[in-house]
């Protein structure tokens, strides 16, 4: 709460530095027009004329200033010249009339000169504006914070953050990995196949690494040769088709349309026809035919698909968005249930425990999941745990032999073979070829 009222003192304080200038300078402008007007109400006659013509002159050069002066003082001249006798009445009435021939004409030159640069405005009217919005700003942006902000939350010093820092940290690094051994393995298998450009695996490899970079277009390259290689195989023709789409932002052209309408016409399973198919039904406004897609594309699908849930809420926002009823039609399977986290329980009787007995209950756990991974092998997650937890027991051997049989099961899915291999080299295992 102290920082708080500190913060609210400065920012009155600094309200009041910028307000304090703007009414001054309003006090002043006041003070001078009733100056001013005092001055008008005292004169008469020609003092009158001379005051009203002053305000036009106000900036005008010192020279036609002067000149007015002088005129002035040749005036009453010849009103002492009658007095004293020198000058007869038609003189000093001939004399008068020529004096103030030459006050006319200083007098145009100057509303003209007036005229041709006029004085800027002094913003006198803006003041108040300026002055309102500035306290209106100040309101609005106490209120917000009295709506949204935590005044009693405790300050969070760098000291009390350090695990998220560091974690933070550890997924900058891992992330930083893994492009490493994706770059080393675009560099190796370019190499690999400008010595051998007939294997087709290895162009699917490359292709998926680059994917997996953020380089689609380059991709593009890669999956094309499978493509030709293959025969125009749907799973490739799949590939390249995402990788149309993904470098052009999502959006399905006439080409990725022609390959996906090709591969659909294949016997490929691979789901990313059907899904990309259902996005171009999308663009181009036929979303019951979409809708129809994604939903015999996740009926169908295996109940631990890790694409599964995207597309069940893709389904449910266009159907949503579109008034289109799917009650009834989405009849997804239930995906087998995870190893279960330890419970509370768990935790105090693992406190409780030797360290001989926590060590055989860990493994004990890892090896429940290795068997659970024999029954149910297409599970990505399920490997990359297996395969952390071997690495964190020290238990490098298991380690590799769990990495490597996710490589086997999963050796048609470049994409998770990136994954895996990129785990594996933050394990320090030795990376399959």
């Amino acid at each position: 709460m102290t920082i708080a009222i500190v913060l609210g003192a400065i920012t009155l304080l600094v309200a009041g530095f910028v307000l304090w200038p703007i009414f001054q300078n309003r006090k002043q402008s006041d003070q001078t027009k009733n100056v001013d007007a005092g001055a008008k109400a005292g004169s008469t006659g020609t003092q009158t004329a001379q005051a009203e013509t002053s305000s036009d002159i106000l900036d005008a050069d010192d020279e036609m200033l002067r000149d007015l002066a002088v005129y002035r003082d040749q005036l009453s001249e010849i009103e002492r010249d009658i007095e004293r006798g020198v000058l007869t009445p038609e003189q000093a009435s001939a004399a008068r009339i020529e004096v103030q021939r030459r006050i006319l004409n200083a007098d145009q030159r100057i509303k003209k000169d007036v005229k041709a640069h006029p004085k800027p405005k002094n913003g006198t009217a803006l003041r108040p504006m300026a002055a309102g919005l500035f306290v209106l700003f100040l309101i609005g942006g106490i209120g917000l914070y009295v709506d949204l902000g935590s005044p009693t939350m405790p300050d969070r010093p760098i000291a009390s953050r350090g695990d998220e820092i560091n974690a933070i940290r550890q997924a900058q690094a891992m992330d930083q990995d893994r492009k490493e051994v994706l770059n080393r393995a675009v560099s190796d298998l370019s190499q690999k196949l400008i010595e051998n450009p007939d294997n087709i695996k290895g162009w699917e490899l490359l292709g998926a690494s680059l994917m997996a970079l953020g380089r689609p277009a380059e991709a593009q390259t890669a999956f094309l040769e499978a493509v030709k290689l293959s025969g125009r195989d749907g799973d490739y023709l799949a590939m390249y088709a995402e990788s149309l789409i993904r470098a052009d932002n999502g959006q399905i052209n006439a080409i990725a349309r022609g390959a996906l309408n090709e591969a659909a016409k294949s016997d490929s399973t691979d789901p990313r026809i059907q899904y990309y198919l259902g996005l171009a039904d999308i663009q181009d406004g036929n979303y019951e035919a979409a809708i129809d897609r994604w939903i015999a594309l996740a009926n169908g699908a295996p109940a631990d698909a890790a694409w599964l849930p995207m597309v069940v809420s893709r389904i449910q926002d266009a159907a949503a968005a579109q008034g289109i009823d799917i009650e009834g039609r989405l009849t997804v399977k239930q995906a087998p249930p995870m190893v279960a986290g330890p419970t509370e329980d768990d935790i105090k009787a693992a406190q409780e425990m030797t360290p001989e007995e926590r060590q055989e209950m860990i493994a004990s756990m890892v090896n429940n999941l290795a068997e659970r991974l024999k029954d149910n092998p297409d599970n990505p997650e399920g490997w990359a745990r297996l395969i952390r937890a071997y690495s964190v027991i020290g238990d490098r051997e298991e380690a590799q032999s769990a990495y490597e049989s996710a490589h086997r099961q999963f050796a048609d899915q470049p994409e998770l073979l990136s994954r895996l291999n990129g785990l594996a080299s933050e394990l320090g295992l030795k990376i399959v070829e």
